[in-house]
């Protein structure tokens, strides 16, 4: 620990959890950008996982997709909770999650475009994709269009993050959006009020849908 720094934020959760425990249970002072889990005692500040997953697969269901897959590793708690959203938005909807549709993928373009390819080589049919984030959207936009479907004609894609090129693309990307900036404000006065040995809390932020061209209204 460094004699002149009182606090810490740590920008990803990732496998960290464990960790992060340990480090709280010898009185570091920290905030983590992450999801709130079990018998955490730190202070996670995050968007509201399940919920914006929740709404994206709403949207898509609204606009009469019913074979919607989820594009994410949920060995990373995020994006576990993330497709916990999409499960139970699903449920709402009266339709089961098809384990042939969950696809585990990392957030690169070519796992994304690797587990899109796998769909349709395994003549699995979708109509609709949730993707954990917009880098798995964009890969998987990109294998969609290079084998000839159309997106949003043929499939329907949604992504999470709301990065700032994703409404130049052709299509423009449908997304979630996190308040960044006031995750930013949140994490610091987080750190800047903590009291005594207790972690400050830890709170879920609101998302919001971005409705674009790729899920087609």
């Amino acid at each position: 620990r460094r004699p002149d720094v009182d606090g810490t934020i740590f920008l990803g959760q990732s496998s960290f959890h464990d960790a992060f425990n340990v480090l709280a249970g010898e009185g570091r002072r920290f905030a983590v950008w992450g999801a709130a889990l079990p018998g955490q005692r730190y202070c996670a500040i995050g968007s509201d996982n399940p919920g914006g997953a929740a709404r994206a697969a709403r949207h898509l269901l609204r606009l009469g997709r019913r074979r919607i897959a989820f594009l994410g590793a949920p060995l990373n708690p995020e994006i576990s909770q993330r497709q916990e959203g999409y499960r139970r938005a699903l449920d709402e909807a009266g339709l089961e999650a098809d384990p042939a549709l969950m696809m585990d993928c990392h957030f690169d373009l070519e796992s994304a475009e690797g587990a899109v390819a796998d769909l349709i080589a395994a003549r699995v049919p979708f109509d609709g994709i949730v993707a954990a984030s917009d880098i798995l959207a964009f890969g998987a936009i990109r294998c969609l269009t290079g084998l000839g479907l159309r997106v949003p004609e043929d499939v329907s894609v949604t992504g999470y993050d709301n990065v700032a090129f994703g409404g130049y693309l052709r299509p423009a990307l449908s997304t979630i959006a996190q308040d960044a900036p006031k995750a930013g404000r949140v994490l610091v006065a987080r750190l800047l009020g903590a009291r005594g040995d207790a972690a400050p809390a830890s709170e879920r932020l609101p998302t919001e849908l971005i409705v674009r061209e790729s899920c087609g209204g």
